[in-house]
């Protein structure tokens, strides 16, 4: 299989607070060509879809996980909640037992969104 493209397909009652966090927020680029908010990380795609079968919050947040690699956890992390205050932290930038640092944050919907550095 040679895949082309990858996106990752966040189903939500509320795509305007999830489009705010992505790209507002977390400070990723819209691209828009697409009609649907869809956000650029690292070659992928997120995209957010108004989705008539989904309402409220994730029940499994840890399930499926967006993980962006970034060259600074702590600023990064710093730079978000300065941003928005109102941004659920799951887990505050750790140090991993394998060297890298971790921060979890929860999206408008609950899903798990880590940002992690390589040490």
């Amino acid at each position: 299989m040679e895949v082309r493209e990858l996106t990752v397909m966040l189903g939500t009652d509320q795509p305007g607070a999830l489009a705010r966090f992505y790209g507002e927020v977390l400070g990723l680029r819209r691209v828009e060509r697409f009609a649907d908010p869809v956000f650029e990380a690292a070659g992928g795609f997120i995209r957010i879809l108004d989705h008539s079968e989904i309402s409220g919050p994730t029940r499994e947040p840890a399930r499926a996980q967006i993980n962006l690699f970034v060259d600074d956890v702590e600023g990064e992390f710093a730079r978000v909640l300065a941003a928005d205050r109102s941004v659920r932290v799951h887990r505050a930038p750790e140090r991993e037992s394998w060297g890298g640092l971790v921060a979890t944050l929860r999206d408008p919907d609950g899903n798990f969104v880590q940002l992690l550095e390589m040490r």
